[in-house]
């Protein structure tokens, strides 16, 4: 009686489904494709996604996925289609470099911030107050400074005592300052900022953010900069920058997004309440510009900005923690779920909350996304296990490992005799033979996404083929000896 139960609760739930899929109406994903960015096709229905801000709730972008999911691949044809259609402007800040080389074959601007420099005192045509405000926030994030609320108020004092001292003061006028008036403890806590090489805060700002905001496709490197602190401080200061300029504009009745602005892996300042990006998706329509924050680490955003956003992307996903916490922040069903662990390169369930009320779920499943160039992907065969990479994100993981270009080009080699197919004994053979340990291989194959278990089969395979060509050796040159 139970089973007959379970079997028509199964069979009636499956008519729901074919009745009622979990996908929104039609009408609220179509565009003309002058009004929207085409983004892929729904799984059930097949009905073609465009991205029309003006039906969401805001304009402003998440994107979660394990490395190699293709976020890059999405935020590249994203940003490629919204200049075609809109002439949008992007100002891509990079955190580890990702991006430059194909900013640089798109005709976009590279600016590296390692040469360039900030000026984190300039005003951008603030007040006093309203600056020293923004950059006592940059503090409190990356200093730490509710754990020091005197050398918060020596900090805070010592900025307003330079702004009336200079016209255009820089950071290593504030130390100086801090220091004639003994607030020796506050001035230790801000020249980490100054170390000789690495001031590029406390110079007369090279980087004009009103022409760069003005300038196509822009990718602000950051990953020269020698710490995350660096990298984050630059970071905030950019899109205070970005923001104020933005909220001087009136809103124009105009067709697209004049600028989209790329936060990729920055967790520092995408996972604390104070951060402006976190300001920025709260406050919604009032800025002229989307956001679009990316991270394979959903825990390193802030829920509010996964609640906010008007749309979320969600690639694959491996950690059940991070699973977890996207499904409790989106409420989205087990059915979604299940779909997100089985996932291969460029798959991806969307969330997008409509500024019309709709009783459709907002939660759907892409087809596939659609991109601007064919998408490359390399399949590691564990077992009944494949893991999809992306070719262009699988070799960067390969050359943050440490491999020589001589060597990826190897690796490539085995995967085009099998046509983008290769088995991970193989490949733990190749890295072996390049004079790698078994922990950094081990620690490897877990950030591709391989379990554990197929982990410990990849490594007893590949050690039962190096004793069976072992044994092949020795016959081979005991015939040889015996002749």
């Amino acid at each position: 009686m139970v089973e007959l139960r379970e079997h028509l609760t199964s069979q009636l739930s499956q008519r729901l489904f074919l009745v009622h899929p979990p996908e929104p109406p039609p009408e609220l994903l179509l565009a003309e494709p002058s009004d929207g960015i085409y983004i892929g096709k729904t799984r059930w229905l097949n009905v073609p996604v465009f991205w029309d801000y003006t039906k969401l709730i805001n304009s402003h972008i998440a994107i979660v996925g394990i490395t190699g999911a293709g976020k890059s691949y999405l935020v590249k044809t994203f940003l490629t289609r919204a200049a075609i259609i809109w002439e949008s402007n992007a100002i891509i800040l990079d955190w580890t470099g990702e991006y430059n080389k194909w900013v640089r074959q798109a005709g976009g601007k590279v600016v590296s911030l390692g040469k360039e420099s900030l000026n984190l005192l300039d005003l951008a045509g603030l007040k006093v107050a309203e600056r020293t405000k923004q950059i006592m926030s940059s503090f409190e994030i990356l200093l730490d400074l509710h754990n020091f609320p005197e050398e918060r108020y020596d900090i805070e004092e010592g900025l307003e005592k330079t702004y009336a001292k200079e016209k255009t003061p820089t950071l290593s006028t504030l130390v100086e300052v801090l220091e004639k008036n003994k607030k020796k403890h506050a001035a230790r806590l801000l020249r980490r900022f100054l170390v000789e090489g690495s001031d590029f805060f406390a110079r007369t700002s090279t980087l004009e953010m009103e022409k760069l905001a003005e300038s196509g496709l822009v990718c602000i490197d950051l990953h020269s900069l020698p710490t995350e602190e660096m990298r984050s401080l630059a970071g905030l200061t950019i899109l205070q920058f970005l923001k104020e300029r933005m909220r001087k504009e009136e809103l124009k009745e105009q067709k697209g997004i004049r600028l989209f602005v790329v936060v990729d892996e920055a967790w520092k300042i995408a996972n604390d309440e104070r951060s402006d990006v976190i300001t920025i998706v709260r406050e919604g329509r009032k800025y002229n510009f989307s956001i679009i924050v990316a991270s394979q680490n959903p825990t390193d955003m802030h829920k509010t900005i996964i609640s906010n956003v008007g749309t979320m992307f969600i690639l694959r996903l491996v950690l059940r923690e991070y699973k977890d916490y996207i499904r409790n922040s989106l409420n989205y069903s087990h059915y979604i779920d299940e779909a997100i662990s089985a996932f291969g390169v460029g798959d991806a369930a969307v969330n997008m909350i409509f500024s019309s009320r709709s009783e459709k779920a907002h939660t759907f499943l892409l087809d596939k996304i659609d991109g601007e160039e064919p998408l490359f992907v390399y399949s590691i065969k564990v077992g009944n296990m494949n893991v999809e990479k992306e070719r262009e994100e699988f070799s960067r993981m390969l050359y943050e490992l440490g491999l020589t270009d001589e060597q990826i080009n190897l690796v490539k080699v085995e995967f085009e005799r099998g046509d983008g197919v290769l088995e991970a004994s193989t490949f733990v053979s190749l890295l072996e033979r390049f004079g790698y340990a078994h922990s950094s291989i081990m620690t490897f194959l877990r950030q591709l996404g391989i379990e554990e278990k197929f982990i410990v089969e990849v490594f007893s395979l590949t050690r039962r083929r190096r004793a069976a060509k072992g044994v092949v050796d020795l016959k081979l040159r005991d015939e040889e000896e015996g002749a």
